[in-house]
């Protein structure tokens, strides 16, 4: 004889409701907000810097060069069609190498960098990059169209320099409206 309890099954349950439905409320209508910056410089008096900064949301494209035009004048000088690949590279004028910086997601990690496009032995955007998003903690785009040379180590300094200047200007908060006193 055995000593066992016969298996009690709960009772079935009344199904319940959802709770009532929420009603749908879409959101506000995101408008895309780029600003564009562009600026010359002189190096010693001789040579050109040119830089163009594309302000989004919180990432910035950067675009560096010692020589020729914009690459969206150029392009629209030529009727959208672009520049052959034999024209393109360091010092061309043309859009060239891309890099991509994003800032630490953790407090005292480095920032991450890595070459989109071109060639990855031309560290010189990438590493860019990466001072620019720890410095600002955004994210950077940035194609520098600098030959890195010896020669041009002082050049991609004051490049460098300059941009910075250029950034901390863009990011500084709008100065505060001057107050109308109506009371008069």
């Amino acid at each position: 004889m055995s000593n066992t309890a016969p298996l009690q099954v709960p009772a079935p349950t009344t199904p319940t409701t959802a709770p009532p439905a929420q009603p749908f409320i879409p959101a506000p209508d995101a408008v895309p907000q780029f600003r564009i910056h562009q600026q010359t410089f002189m190096f010693m008096n001789q040579t050109p810097v040119y830089i163009q900064v594309i302000a989004m949301d919180q990432s910035y494209w950067v675009w560096v060069s010692s020589s020729g035009a914009n690459p969206l004048q150029i392009d629209a000088q030529q009727g959208g069609q672009g520049q052959g690949q034999s024209q393109s590279g360091p010092g061309s004028g043309v859009f060239g190498d891309l890099a991509m910086a994003m800032p630490a997601f953790r407090p005292g990690q480095p920032a991450i960098s890595s070459t989109l496009l071109g060639k990855p032995i031309d560290e010189t955007s990438a590493n860019m990059a990466k001072r620019l998003a720890t410095r600002f903690k955004r994210q950077f785009l940035i194609n520098v169209d600098i030959p890195a040379s010896v020669d041009n180590a002082m050049l991609l300094s004051f490049s460098e320099r300059k941009l910075v200047d250029m950034l901390q200007t863009i990011l500084a908060p709008p100065a505060p409206a001057p107050s109308i006193d109506t009371t008069a």
